[in-house]
């Protein structure tokens, strides 16, 4: 099979998002040129390998990137097998791979999700003419019945997409780095104001941060799953990742802070920094929030993921530790704006501060809400 001919392939492809952030993924799509349609938990769109490898490449806020394989009406458990095993799953499972399965069933008169699983497994394998293990490294295989209708599509991404690579330095309850650039890219910030994280933990949102002022692809330092399929195309892959290296650039001085109290947050975030190659970007210190004041810049965004604890109601310590920050944010940093996460709908008035609630989604198994005392129009863009 050529490249140009793999090059010319239109797939059905799926980029999963977490509940309450597919317009943000929506809107992410829309800067790599390429036309999405929201649906529950993602957001689909049409391409060919380039609009597939740019999808994983540089999209900071969705989970994965899923391909459509099969589609078609499922009544019963007898036969689903049979329809499996006509699709050319040897595209996508190499000889030393084994196979996961995640299947779920909804609104539909198969309602057994292992069964499914079992009968899929069935059906690729007789495709395959051999066994597959539950194995590693093995390919992900997502099943989805709904109102009767199959939809069976590989995972071409491998591990999560939050998984950037940088991870190194270790800290308790870290933000997820899609959910980080959630935080940002949902808040109202332009982009292009300097970033302060006052609790910068295991220093995630400032990454994000500075990865986004950089131009820096979030998918640039690790591999994906679709390396591995029989129609990969590494001189594409290979430009697609040289392109996104030159459109990196550098800063004049440092636009992204990054505080926290305790020593081991600060040692974590260092070690981060410089795995994610944007020191340069980046000033980090150890201060206590009360001492917070701003960085020598008269308009920026205080966009941070507080403490909250794992309570369903906001404890004495967290309704102070929140006073404390409306009240340095009110006294010293005019003409800046403020993001931030927290479970509590009370937030703005523990803050003292007018904020908006822009989404919501979950995080550790705690529904959060971004609020934002500017939020700009993406969320509502579609």
């Amino acid at each position: 099979m050529s490249n140009s001919y793999k090059n010319k392939t239109l797939y059905r492809l799926f980029a999963v998002a977490p509940p309450g952030l597919e317009p943000l993924v929506a809107w992410e799509l829309v800067q790599l040129g390429i036309t999405p349609r929201l649906q529950a938990g993602g957001v689909s769109f049409r391409g060919g390998l380039p609009e597939l490898y740019r999808a994983n490449l540089w999209l900071r806020v969705s989970s994965r990137v899923l391909l459509r394989v099969a589609e078609f009406k499922a009544l019963h458990l007898g036969g689903l097998a049979q329809k499996v095993a006509r699709y050319p799953w040897e595209l996508y499972i190499p000889p030393e791979f084994g196979l996961k399965i995640r299947a779920t069933c909804v609104r539909s008169r198969i309602y057994h999700s292992g069964a499914v699983a079992e009968r899929v497994k069935k059906g690729i394998e007789a495709r395959l003419k051999r066994k597959l293990a539950a194995s590693s490294p093995s390919m992900l295989i997502v099943v989805r019945i709904f109102r009767d209708h199959c939809t069976i599509s590989v995972d071409s991404s491998g591990a999560d997409l939050f998984k950037r690579g940088y991870k190194v330095g270790k800290g308790p309850a870290p933000l997820r780095e899609n959910l980080a650039a959630a935080l940002l890219l949902g808040s109202g910030w332009d982009r292009l104001k300097p970033v302060f994280d006052p609790f910068c933990g295991t220093g995630t949102v400032a990454i994000e941060a500075a990865m986004v002022l950089a131009h820096q692809a979030p998918g640039l330092k690790r591999g994906f799953a679709f390396e591995y399929w029989r129609n990969f195309d590494p001189h594409l892959w290979e430009r697609l990742k040289d392109e996104a290296r030159q459109r990196r650039i550098a800063p004049s001085e440092p636009i992204v802070w990054a505080s926290d109290k305790a020593p081991g947050a600060i040692e974590a975030t260092r070690l981060n920094v410089k795995a994610a190659g944007v020191e340069d970007w980046i000033v980090i210190s150890q201060r206590d929030i009360k001492d917070l004041r701003p960085p020598g810049v008269k308009k920026g965004w205080l966009i941070t993921n507080p403490p909250y604890g794992q309570r369903l109601r906001p404890s004495k310590d967290i309704r102070a530790l929140y006073g404390v920050l409306g009240g340095v944010f009110r006294r010293y940093f005019d003409h800046w704006q403020m993001a931030l996460l927290s479970p509590f709908p009370e937030t703005p008035a523990f803050l003292g501060l007018a904020l908006k609630k822009v989404t919501s989604f979950t995080h550790g198994g705690i529904k959060v809400r971004l609020f934002s005392t500017n939020p700009g129009e993406m969320l509502s863009l579609f």
